[in-house]
C-alpha cells in the first residue's frame, strides 16, 4: 500500500503568520491613517501659496490688498482669474470663529488680513493668509489668538488647534 503525504500547514504555523501580520498592521496603521489628513493639509498651503503669488502679483501691477475677508468666490472676484476660475476653499468641516471683530463667520474657507499684527509687535505685514490644520504637526502656529487691530481668530475645533499662516511684508 503507498501511504499519502498530507500537504497543508499545522494550526501553529498559521498562527505564527497570522500573529506577525497582526503586529505589522498594529505598527503601520497610525502611518496609513493619517495618510489623507496630511495629503488634505498640504494642498491647503499650496492653496495658501497661490493666493499669496496672485496678490502679490496684483500689488505689483497696482491692485491694492483687498480689506480682511474671508477667501470665497464673493470677496475674492477680482483674482478669480488668477486663481484659475475658482477660489480655493479649504475642505474641513470645522468652522471659525472671529470673535470681536468686523468679520463674519468664514464657513469652511481660508482667512485673508490685511496687515496682520501678529508675532514680533515690531513687524509690519503687508497681509496674512490662514488655513486650520488637521494634523497638529502640519500647521506652524496655534490658531486661537491670530489677530488684527479688530479680530481675533478663535478655533472651537476639538481635533486640535492647529493653523498654518503665510505672511508677507
Amino acid at each position: 500500500m503507498k501511504t499519502r503525504k498530507l500537504l497543508g500547514f499545522t494550526l501553529i504555523e498559521l498562527l505564527i503568520v497570522i500573529a506577525i501580520i497582526g503586529i505589522l498592521a498594529v505598527a503601520f496603521l497610525p502611518t496609513i491613517m493619517g495618510a489623507p489628513a496630511k495629503g488634505r493639509d498640504a494642498a491647503r498651503i499650496a492653496d495658501l501659496q497661490k493666493i499669496q503669488k496672485v496678490l502679490i502679483n496684483a500689488n505689483l501691477e497696482g491692485t491694492d490688498y483687498p480689506a480682511s475677508t474671508c477667501i470665497t468666490d464673493a470677496s475674492f472676484t477680482n483674482y478669480k482669474t488668477a486663481l484659475g476660475g475658482k477660489v480655493p476653499v479649504e475642505a474641513l468641516a470645522s468652522d471659525w470663529k472671529l470673535k470681536a471683530g468686523t468679520l463674519a463667520e468664514c464657513n469652511k474657507t481660508y482667512v485673508y488680513v490685511k496687515a496682520p499684527t501678529q508675532a514680533p509687535a515690531t513687524s509690519s505685514y503687508s497681509f496674512g493668509l490662514y488655513a486650520r490644520m488637521e494634523s497638529i504637526k502640519a500647521g506652524n502656529t496655534k490658531c486661537t489668538g491670530l489677530a488684527t487691530a479688530s479680530d481675533k481668530i478663535a478655533n472651537d475645533a476639538v481635533d486640535g488647534d492647529s493653523c498654518y499662516a503665510i505672511l508677507t511684508q
